[in-house]
């Protein structure tokens, strides 16, 4: 038996993980850049009260969603990471029906998960937001809401593209599955909320960037696996 370390095999397994390790890392990224915008623009958009939002109360509201979005998306990924040793199975064993049938039952579930946050976020923010405290301000909640309803409003299509990447890391594709991971969080996502910020001047405003980053990278997700299906049928 070698312990000796070979380079094929670790160049296809740092392959193979780095989409996981993209989509750990983007969270990070959106935190920051939504920091920096929110430090710039946080006392120019107006509450609904007469005051302006400032800064500290967007800060503790987009964490509150980014914790909130990544137990989401943990249960998601745990999911799809579910299926990958049956669908790594079949496709070593050459039997694409069993691949096609376990990803359908995947998006299915996660289609299901991502509709239930979506009914939480979209009709019951108050009760999500309680969760981490009471007694708010009136700007708190107002703009909390406005998180979890427009920041959050794209959480199905998100379930979906997340879901994507890892079936697609699960079939050996590890350059669309990053690229995927790419699109939505950092190549869509940081351009769109730095361009709405600076045009709008706006903290609410550059929020609506998620929903047309998912938007884009779904399309772009579905077309990715439906390539990858037809290569290896």
């Amino acid at each position: 038996m070698s312990l000796k370390l070979d380079r094929k095999i670790c160049r296809q397994l740092l392959s193979l993980g780095l989409a996981s390790l993209i989509t750990q890392l983007a969270i990070v990224i959106i935190i920051a850049v939504a920091n920096n915008l929110v430090g710039k623009y946080g006392y120019m958009t107006i509450s609904s009260s007469g005051s302006p939002y400032g800064v500290i109360t967007p800060l503790a509201v987009i964490g509150i969603c980014m914790k909130v979005f990544g137990i989401v998306v943990s249960i998601v990924i745990g999911v799809s990471l579910g299926g990958m040793p049956i669908i790594g199975y079949n496709m070593g064993a050459k039997n694409f029906n069993r691949v096609k049938e376990t990803i359908k039952y995947i998006l299915i579930t996660n289609l299901i998960i991502g509709f239930i946050a979506f009914i939480l976020f979209e009709l019951f923010p108050n009760l999500i937001i309680n969760i981490f405290g009471n007694n708010n301000s009136f700007e708190y909640l107002e703009y909390a809401k406005y998180c979890l309803r427009i920041f959050l409003g794209g959480i199905i299509l998100t379930c979906i593209i997340k879901s994507l990447s890892i079936l697609l890391q699960s079939m050996g594709a590890s350059f669309k599955s990053a690229l995927l991971a790419l699109l939505r969080d950092v190549i869509f996502f940081v351009p769109a909320i730095i361009l709405l910020a600076t045009l709008s001047h706006s903290v609410v405003t550059m929020l609506y960037s998620a929903i047309i980053a998912d938007l884009f990278a779904f399309i772009l997700g579905i077309i990715l696996l439906k390539s990858e299906l037809k290569n290896k049928s």
